[in-house]
């Protein structure tokens, strides 16, 4: 019947990344002998690393200014966010959170047209400075509220739980789902 005839032991062909491994693959584009570690699926075929040409895609290429960059852009609107957020409280936050988040993550990819893992860490360290500095903010330009007043640990963690803990928690998972 027309199968293909059964391989010879003279005809054995070895892996070119791994001699010791004996193969019947090859790189679909160089021909070269390839073994089921080395091989690369592709649209086309299997193909070795070489000639599969593995790359990050230039969304992922990040650089230096794409994070300052970031950090400018998610630090204001970040800020503004928490400042939103203390006014409407934790039950509308819960709400809201997610989709502020998300809008931050928006307003970075639409600036910067880059998305990473190291993009999201920088907006969630905004998002959560930012929520911090607004509650601070709002604590240090009450009349008569000293400087010494906010290292004391009681006034310290009533501005953590000024700054909205669900909406923060909610915003930075939601950026960093949108930007990873």
């Amino acid at each position: 019947m027309g199968g293909t005839p059964p391989v010879a032991e003279s005809d054995a062909l070895y892996c070119a990344n791994h001699p010791a491994v004996e193969t019947l693959l090859r790189c679909n584009k160089c021909g070269k002998p390839i073994c089921q570690r080395c091989g690369i699926r592709t649209p086309v075929g299997i193909r070795c690393r070489e000639c599969a040409q593995l790359r990050r895609p230039p969304m992922y290429a990040l650089g230096p200014q794409h994070y300052l960059l970031t950090a400018l852009v998610a630090l204001p609107a970040s800020f503004l966010a928490g400042l939103v957020m203390q006014q409407v409280g934790p039950f509308f936050a819960f709400f809201l959170g997610g989709a502020v988040g998300g809008l931050i993550a928006e307003v970075v990819y639409r600036a910067t047209h880059k998305r990473g893992q190291g993009l999201a860490w920088v907006v969630s360290g905004c998002i959560l400075l930012g929520a911090l500095a607004s509650a601070g903010a709002l604590v240090f330009f009450m009349p008569g509220a000293p400087l010494a007043a906010l290292l004391n640990p009681q006034v310290l963690l009533s501005l953590i739980m000024r700054s909205n803990v669900v909406y923060v928690v909610l915003a930075i998972a939601a950026a960093f789902a949108r930007l990873r």
